[in-house]
């Protein structure tokens, strides 16, 4: 009985041993720090003598800056809403129009404050 537990012992030992040697070896290579990255070489310095030109041009004319429209749709609840509207500043708007006489001939009709009607 004794032989057979120091058979599986020793087996068990040889194989713990070997699964420490492989995981070892899988992580030394990792464990090596990374090589610096090559520095670019700066460029040489210019000569006084040499002259730089800048030429004289008049500077782009600043983009126009769109103002959002007033109005805010909601394509799915066909429902439009105007700056007064309490739901104006959480309402996403995926569809914008510039009044609400665009918004009515679209179809959609004006935000109110009723709640549902239950059935």
């Amino acid at each position: 009985m004794l032989w057979l537990f120091s058979q599986m012992f020793l087996l068990c030992l040889a194989s713990f041993a070997v699964g420490v040697l492989v995981t070892w070896l899988s992580v030394r290579g990792r464990l090596q720090p990374e090589r610096p990255k090559a520095r670019l070489a700066l460029p040489a310095p210019r000569s006084t003598t040499e002259q730089v030109v800048i030429s004289e041009q008049p500077p782009a004319a600043p983009k126009p800056v769109k103002e959002p429209l007033p109005v805010k749709g909601n394509s799915k609840t066909m429902v439009y809403h105007t700056p007064d509207s309490p739901y104006y500043r959480r309402t996403k708007g995926d569809m914008t129009f510039g009044s609400e006489a665009e918004a009515q001939s679209a179809g959609y009709r004006m935000w109110t404050t009723k709640g549902r009607v239950r059935a």
